[in-house]
């Protein structure tokens, strides 16, 4: 074996470079015959900020979508979009899209809270999640990935338990 930083001949037990102090990265031949695999209750500390992030995007991503339905909406009202319909009318109303405009920028901001949680390893953020994620699932085909790739790290028994381990406050957490 051979330094990849200065070229210095190694034996197989060294762990830094005699030469320049690089540590040693051992090559796969250290490794034949050892299969590691993550053990399952390491799931939540394994994907809980990657979860954070996608949360944190979706909810971004919601919140400027209501911005803009917000600000392109009076184009798209009746006086500018031609005369209403009958059958149309209740769809028009501007407090109908008011009320689902609403209902989009409560969930976007109930998205960043989830994720600020889950960043923060709030005790009430893994119920959140759960409830969130089971209500992505129907936003087919982003909302539905984000919401069984939440269950799958939040749901199980196993994730409470190591959740409720990472919320403690002493807990020490590897970035």
């Amino acid at each position: 074996m051979y330094c990849d930083h200065c070229g210095s001949s190694l034996s197989s037990t060294s762990r830094f470079c005699s030469s320049c102090g690089k540590p040693v990265t051992p090559g796969p031949s250290a490794f034949l015959g050892v299969t590691t695999m993550a053990r399952p209750e390491d799931r939540v500390h394994r994907h809980v900020h990657r979860l954070a992030i996608l949360w944190v995007v979706n909810g971004v991503l919601r919140l400027m979508l209501v911005l803009w339905l917000f600000g392109a909406g009076r184009y798209f009202t009746p006086p500018n979009f031609g005369p209403p319909r009958i059958w149309a009318w209740p769809f028009w109303h501007s407090q109908f899209w008011g009320s689902i405009l609403l209902v989009l920028a409560l969930f976007g901001v109930a998205h960043l809270v989830l994720a600020w949680g889950l960043f923060e390893r709030q005790p009430w953020a893994r119920f959140l999640g759960v409830i969130l994620g089971i209500l992505a699932l129907v936003r087919f085909p982003l909302g539905t990935a984000l919401g069984v790739y939440t269950l799958w790290v939040l749901a199980p028994e196993a994730s409470g338990r190591e959740y409720q381990q990472l919320s403690q406050p002493g807990y020490l957490r590897q970035a």
